[in-house]
């Protein structure tokens, strides 16, 4: 009678565990399928699109889904991706809305230098040359001292634009004083010129993709007040 219910016991037992592996078995084999179709076509502009067998339109639930790369490709765009983000770029990755250098707000201000108290300041307008110009920037040095002096601001583009363009010129009405205009991307000199108080302003033009901290200096030799009228593209 011991040896029966022990066999009964070892026959539930097992029982028991061929249930619970039976039960693990149909959780690990559940899947989710869905239906695709393939073999869509795609017209743009009454042109037939044709893609690469291994990256074929297909629909899914009602879903018409296009492969990026191929897509791009065919339109002529250029294609990147950036793994950090996870963002696909389609374009020009740098391009966006034309902004004034304004709204990129300075993170210094150079202050005092020696004798000379500098300056930096955002203006809404500003003259040059007998002309008026919007969105201003001005770097001015106040003080008699004609040692050199270098009166900067720093902007912070995080590699998000691609071309600096605009104006820069002497303030009218400020004192007649030669100056040196850089710009300067990730510490390295990437335009300078050399301003007489009396030129007209002098449009510029800066190649600045990729640069994330964008430097703008004036060198200045004495009292003297310079205007930059600058758009980030």
């Amino acid at each position: 009678m011991k040896k029966s219910k022990e066999r009964a016991k070892f026959f539930v037992m097992g029982v028991l565990f061929t249930i619970v592996l039976s039960i693990g078995v149909v959780a690990t084999a559940n899947t989710l399928t869905r239906e695709i179709t393939y073999g869509i076509r795609v017209n743009l502009n009454g042109q037939l699109l044709r893609f690469a067998t291994d990256s074929q339109p297909f629909v899914m639930e009602g879903r018409t889904f296009l492969p990026v790369r191929a897509l791009a490709e065919i339109l002529g765009l250029p294609v990147d991706f950036d793994p950090v983000t996870n963002t696909a770029y389609l374009g020009n990755r740098f391009a966006r809305q034309r902004l004034p250098l304004t709204l990129i707000v300075p993170a210094h201000d150079s202050g005092r230098v020696g004798s000379n108290s500098t300056q930096v300041r955002t203006l809404d307008s500003a003259n040059m040359g007998g002309s008026q110009f919007s969105n201003v920037m001005t770097y001015a040095q106040i003080g008699g001292n004609t040692s050199p002096t270098t009166v900067f601001s720093l902007h912070n583009l995080d590699g998000q634009y691609k071309m600096l363009t605009g104006h820069i010129g002497r303030v009218d009405g400020s004192s007649m004083r030669n100056a040196t205009f850089n710009v300067i991307g990730d510490g390295v000199l990437l335009q300078t010129h050399d301003l007489r108080s009396g030129d007209l302003p002098t449009e510029i033009s800066v190649f600045v993709e990729g640069v994330r901290l964008l430097r703008i200096e004036f060198e200045f030799r004495g009292q003297s007040t310079y205007a930059l009228a600058a758009f980030l593209e």
